[in-house]
């Protein structure tokens, strides 16, 4: 028979306190006695602490979103979206959110655009095939991974992957949003308001959609409530069509419109029920959104010094305001610029965000700063699928000196040009590109230095008669 040894008086007390034990657990009961020792309960506080820490520091950078629920089994990562678990061999998240798009697309819709020629195909089948081309060239880090700062095509599909991607997890995907945005006439519009429901959810507000069969009144886009204060709005989005931009018809013109009230007046027609805010895409190019969005400051009603509109976004104020008899007819307006299409194959154009409140505010301020703050971190996608997994290796670029290639289709002939000076190679659209038999274009391509899997996407939008430009090579 075991026997249990007496604790002397004047031993070190055995819970860990470095106490003596007649200073410290003498005389306690039996309960108290067999709590764990004071060390453990310190290092649970820690943990805690760091914990806590961590996810303030995930709601700063990516908004008041549900953390990603995922974990490693059977050698594939799993993560759940919403209702639905989704598996396999990604490595970072940005892994996932390349294929999380066509998943909820699905494959027949995949396969059609595929079929169409690459000029023709939907705008985010297109960004998802540039910004592969723009990575594929990128130098192998030494995990294999490759890195660089994204191009405009990358980050356009990236952005949206993710917008897509936390309105599933957290709202729920609208099953008539989802058509809209897989609807190339549709998608400009329908985009916008992805962005702004995904906004809204980051802000710490839950969406509620409106009935789009009852026919008896307007509806806006959704009723978003702020889980803090419980304040309602009434959501519109709108995005300004310019020709030629996104699939929208016509030829591009130098200088753009600049004519948004009539997009701000046909929210406020909707006559809402709750306060409304206005998400506005301005949809323009860096030059003409540097004019738009130009910096100016002034003087507050509490005297501190605020960003104010600009001259151009000022007069488009106050023709509103006048149209409602002086009153500003909002309680915010959320103007944005994310020019990622107009520089697919360049670096990622800079953003542009400036929010307007009107003169007299009945709404919650601090549901109207959190809708700002949200817009804000647009653009900001994780690296990690967990907390607790390790941040991904720093890039390390290695500067080497690239020549650009670009192939101008007319008609059935493509002729190169080499850092802007034409080159006598010529090839033909029709003579097509195959696994087994690769056409002259393909060789060349492979020749300046591109795989094998470059050189054929590039022949892929060439033979579909899509001029492609921007194409770097060794040589």
């Amino acid at each position: 028979m075991s026997r249990v040894k007496k604790l002397g008086r004047n031993a070190p007390c055995s819970c860990g306190s470095g106490l003596k034990f007649k200073k410290c657990c003498l005389g306690k009961d039996a309960t108290e006695l067999n709590r764990p020792p004071i060390s453990v309960y310190a290092k649970a506080a820690r943990t805690f602490r760091e914990q806590e820490k961590k996810a303030r520091e995930y709601r700063k950078q990516f908004g008041d979103v549900r953390p990603h629920v995922t974990t490693e089994a059977f050698g594939k990562r799993m993560i759940s979206v919403g209702n639905k678990i989704f598996g396999k061999d990604w490595k970072f998240f940005s892994d996932f959110l390349r294929d999380f798009v066509p998943a909820v697309f699905e494959d027949d819709w995949c396969r059609a655009e595929m079929a169409k020629p690459a000029a023709e195909r939907h705008p985010v089948t297109q960004w998802r095939t540039q910004g592969a081309l723009y990575m594929n060239a990128q130098p192998a880090q030494a995990d294999g991974s490759r890195a660089a700062p994204p191009s405009g095509a990358l980050a356009a599909y990236l952005c949206f992957a993710y917008d897509l991607f936390i309105v599933a997890d957290n709202g729920g995907l609208d099953q008539a949003l989802l058509e809209r945005l897989k609807t190339k006439d549709h998608f400009q519009g329908a985009r916008h308001e992805l962005f702004a429901e995904a906004t809204c959810l980051r802000a710490g507000f839950t969406v509620q959609h409106e009935d789009e069969k009852d026919g008896s009144s307007r509806h806006v886009e959704f009723t978003a409530k702020h889980k803090a204060t419980g304040q309602l709005f009434s959501i519109e989005a709108k995005s300004k069509h310019h020709a030629g931009v996104l699939g929208f018809p016509g030829a591009p013109i130098d200088k753009p419109d600049f004519r948004l009230g009539r997009l701000i007046n046909d929210a406020v027609d909707k006559k809402p029920p709750h306060p409304l805010v206005i998400f506005l895409d301005t949809n323009l190019s860096p030059k003409w959104a540097d004019r738009l969005y130009s910096p100016h400051y002034g003087p507050a009603p509490n005297g501190q010094i605020q960003p104010i509109p600009s001259r151009f976004m000022q007069s488009i104020l106050d023709r509103v305001q006048k149209l409602h008899d002086g009153v500003d007819p909002y309680s915010l307006i959320v103007f944005s610029n994310h020019p990622h299409h107009y520089a697919p194959d360049d670096l990622d154009p800079r953003k542009h965000l400036f929010s307007v409140l009107p003169d007299h505010q009945t709404a919650n301020l601090g549901a109207l700063r959190a809708l700002h703050n949200a817009a804000n971190l647009y653009g900001s996608v994780p690296n990690r699928f967990s907390l607790d997994d390790p941040e991904p290796p720093t890039p390390v670029f290695t500067p080497t000196h690239k020549i650009r290639y670009d192939f101008d289709v007319t008609g059935a002939e493509v002729r190169v040009t080499r850092e802007g000076q034409t080159t006598d190679a010529v090839f033909a659209t029709k003579v097509v590109d195959r696994a087994e038999a690769p056409s002259p274009l393909h060789d060349f391509l492979e020749s300046i230095g591109r795989s094998r899997v470059d050189a054929h996407m590039a022949c892929d939008a060439i033979e579909g008669g899509q001029s492609v430009h921007g194409v770097m090579g060794s040589k």
